[in-house]
């Protein structure tokens, strides 16, 4: 007898402003779609094209790792409020193997600082930036971290400072995290992003459970 695949924790977010959702796992469409965001956020001019060079590649960056990872959902970033170009993206996943040892208990503070000692152990980028946030529906430890890259197009060169923090959700009564990960080309703005983040991961909710597929 086979068993039934295990159910797999739905988070729902609050997302402000207006943002795109897509498939990953369809590249065309997914690809269509990330140009549509970069030419809303950068514009048709001539002399944009390395901002529209760096947002492709932050945007496509974050479809082909979402793919990798059979992400349940991932959103591109237009606007915050209106006529404020705001690029950043969001990813979430339940990653497969990070179910906790029976030993530990379910409560979020048991699930959570198992997981923060092991990313401690294991010297996972960004470990030191760990931060225990609680909101009113769920527990979360916080990872961030910053990349600087090297963007050119046409000629020209542009070094720009990347940002993705990592949301990892203690499931309520369980010892299953998901992950929520956020990117955006404004590391310049870190502390700004990273409220907005934020206050975006602590109103979010898990709803039903849905079978793994």
């Amino acid at each position: 007898m086979t068993s039934p695949p295990l159910a797999v924790p739905q988070l729902t977010f609050q997302l402000p402003g207006r943002w795109l959702a897509l498939d990953p796992r369809d590249v065309d469409v997914a690809a269509a779609r990330v140009d549509e965001a970069v030419r809303e956020l950068a514009g048709p001019a001539d002399d944009a094209a390395i901002a529209r060079r760096r947002l492709r590649v932050a945007f496509q960056r974050a479809v082909d790792a979402a793919r990798d990872a059979s992400a349940h959902a991932l959103f591109l970033c237009i606007e915050i409020v209106p006529d404020v170009a705001t690029p950043a993206s969001l990813t979430v996943h339940a990653p497969e193997g990070m179910r906790m040892s029976p030993a530990i208990g379910t409560s979020a503070d048991a699930v959570l600082g198992v997981l923060a000692e092991s990313f401690r152990a294991l010297a996972v980028p960004g470990a030191a930036t760990a931060k225990r946030l609680d909101g009113p529906r769920a527990g979360i430890l916080r990872l961030d971290r910053l990349h600087e890259e090297t963007v050119e197009e046409d000629g020209k060169t542009a070094v720009a400072t990347r940002l993705e923090a990592e949301y990892w959700f203690a499931v309520p009564g369980s010892k299953q995290v998901v992950l929520a990960s956020f990117a955006t080309p404004l590391g310049e703005l870190r502390h700004a992003m990273l409220n907005l983040f934020d206050s975006i991961a602590l109103a979010a909710r898990f709803g039903p459970e849905a079978p793994a597929e």
